[in-house]
């Protein structure tokens, strides 16, 4: 059905149905009460549903916002680390009284190119321009296509601090700066004096973010600061010799950039016969891929996931409304955890 259907079964103009179905405050159409009853009957008689593509081309606005992840599965699954964040963009998105487009196919199936995951720009256009603006989130983000959003002034916020070279993004994040001081700082008050710190081999953003604050937790608690303590590397390429290098130099805890990476520790910890939190404790700097209770031992910082994915809905209508000036970049704490991988030092 189109409006030229609902036109005719109300026996009006198409200009008369627009007026009503989309009124407009400086339209110089006036339409009769009994008029506009004939027009909402004919919609509800034929079943009409308006075509919010067309309608978005001719008015400038959808009342879309569109969520674009990089993760290889779209978080569905309540356990998956991002589903918090869709739940608190579904529920920003919800009290905006906006739509939500998800996108969620992989690169363009019609000619076969999934294997390189999801693309913003997969033949070349723009796919998130459905929407009025475009939430991003995932771990591996493709630089490129941010360039290329950032270069079009297309309006759109990341969940997680992003850079590059050719402009600033928009984004919401965890202050992982601050957690990690607040961990270190934790630490040191239970008596820890020598602490090293485990992260990943290629860092990101929100690693050197961690990393940045595990140097200033270190020096405004006044403990050792020694660079080879802070190793970056794989989980699984975590050794014997580097953790008894450490516990000979007499490093009592270390601080992982990821839950793999504690986990490695302990596993390694295990084959020298050594246990956590007696031989050594571990703080995490993050949360698992997926929510498991056992995870809970770890003493951990919790990310207010989301908080953030909220926050990142009303900086993106902040920016379409015109109410803040681009780039919007704001981090919100995080809450440290404690719990019984952290305890005091052995004497």
């Amino acid at each position: 059905m189109t409006q030229r259907d609902v036109a005719r079964a109300a026996g009006v103009s198409t200009a008369v149905v627009s007026a009503v179905l989309s009124p407009k405050k400086n339209s110089s159409i006036r339409v009769a009460p009994e008029t506009a009853q004939r027009v909402h009957d004919a919609v509800q008689r034929l079943g009409y549903v308006p075509n919010l593509v067309a309608r978005s081309l001719a008015g400038g606005e959808r009342r879309l916002l569109g969520v674009f992840t990089y993760e290889p599965v779209f978080p569905s699954d309540r356990a998956n680390f991002f589903y918090p964040f869709l739940l608190g963009i579904e529920r920003g998105v919800e009290r905006a009284g906006y739509d939500l487009l998800l996108f969620t196919s992989r690169g363009d199936e019609a000619k076969g190119d999934t294997a390189e995951g999801r693309k913003i720009y997969p033949s070349g256009a723009n796919r998130l321009r459905l929407a009025d603006g475009a939430i991003l989130f995932g771990q591996e983000p493709d630089k490129s296509e941010l360039t290329r959003l950032v270069a079009e002034e297309f309006p759109f916020v990341t969940i997680g601090r992003r850079e590059i070279s050719a402009g600033q993004i928009s984004y919401i994040a965890a202050d992982y700066a601050s957690a990690t001081r607040d961990m270190v700082a934790h630490c040191a008050g239970l008596g820890h004096a020598r602490i090293a710190y485990l992260g990943e081999k290629d860092p990101r953003e929100q690693h050197l973010d961690r990393e940045h604050g595990y140097w200033a937790g270190l020096e405004a608690a006044g403990l050792v600061q020694r660079h080879d303590w802070l190793l970056r590397l794989a989980p699984g390429d975590l050794d014997a010799a580097r953790m008894s290098r450490l516990r000979a130099e007499g490093v009592t805890a270390i601080l992982t950039e990821s839950a793999a990476h504690a986990e490695a520790a302990e596993a390694v910890l295990k084959g020298l016969g050594l246990s956590v939190p007696k031989d050594l404790s571990i703080g995490v700097l993050a949360a698992p891929m997926e929510d498991r209770p056992e995870f809970r031992r770890w003493t951990r910082i919790r990310i207010p996931r989301e908080k953030m994915g909220e926050a990142a809905v009303g900086a993106l209508l902040d920016l379409l409304a015109g109410r803040a000036a681009s780039p919007v970049q704001r981090v919100l704490p995080c809450t440290l955890e404690p719990s019984e991988t952290v305890q005091p030092p052995a004497i």
